[in-house]
């Protein structure tokens, strides 16, 4: 299944002292993303995959624990309505959530099938969850939104990525694996749930930010993560495009352990 058309490399920072940051953390060049990302759920639905014309929806911002994280305190503190996603500073593996999945097959849910690559996934096991609590936390996303998340999620993964290393303490987005992992997975399956709330971004974007956010900060996130995680959520992406969704997002993680520390 293909989700990707193009990727444009340039440089990502606008500024040599944020390239020389976080090109220092990844041991590599950081790089521009331009996608063009679509998935075919997504196109299917009828909205317009590129630019916010007609729904990509962002993501919001909650509070801190398992329920959303949201930094400089502006939607708010602890939450805690999350299912059992571990905190964001957890660098350990996350449930393997069994039964009640609607991703499951005749034989079991999809992750419980062969294909699926051995790569560490630590926080992003949380994606075995089954859907009533992806759906769940996909409920506390939306109502724990802020204006300032709307903004966070309306930048460039640029902009994106030299707000998170230069000014981590003052940004408010969304941190808990599990809601950005259900944000994932709705914008997969060709939903548009936050373009109500005013984010108007692309879906190349999204995808990397949801996935680069969710992941720990010190997991490398590859081809084979992606593919993983994809798989797992009932939709996967694999081969080149795979490549593609994971450079942007490895440069999203980047970027956080460059700002948080």
């Amino acid at each position: 299944m293909s989700h990707f058309t193009a990727l444009t490399r340039k440089n990502v920072f606008t500024t040599l002292s944020v390239l020389a940051l976080v090109a220092g953390l990844a041991g590599s060049a950081v790089v521009h993303f331009d996608m063009g990302l679509i998935s075919p759920a997504y196109a299917a639905s009828g909205a317009d995959g590129h630019n916010g014309d007609g729904g990509n929806g962002g993501n919001g911002n909650g509070g801190n624990g398992s329920g959303g994280s949201g930094h400089n305190g502006s939607t708010g503190g602890q939450s805690g309505g999350g299912q059992g996603s571990p905190d964001d500073d957890s660098e350990g593996q996350g449930p393997r959530a069994g039964g009640g999945n609607a991703r499951a097959g005749a034989g079991g849910p999809v992750w419980s099938n062969e294909g699926i690559p051995e790569v560490e996934l630590g926080r992003l096991n949380v994606a075995r969850s089954p859907d009533h609590v992806l759906e769940r936390a996909l409920a506390e996303s939306l109502n724990e939104l802020s204006d300032a998340a709307v903004d966070f999620y309306n930048l460039s993964v640029d902009e994106m990525v030299e707000e998170l290393s230069l000014h981590f303490d003052d940004l408010s987005y969304i941190d808990s694996p599990l809601q950005n992992l259900a944000l994932l997975d709705a914008y997969l399956e060709g939903e548009t749930p936050l373009a109500d709330a005013g984010v108007t971004n692309d879906l190349d974007t999204l995808l990397a930010v949801f996935l680069g956010t969710a992941s720990d900060k010190t997991v490398e996130i590859t081809d084979e993560t992606v593919t993983a995680v994809t798989t797992i959520l009932g939709d996967p992406i694999t081969g080149h495009d795979a490549d593609l969704l994971a450079e942007a997002a490895e440069s999203i993680r980047i970027a956080i352990l460059a700002g948080h520390g």
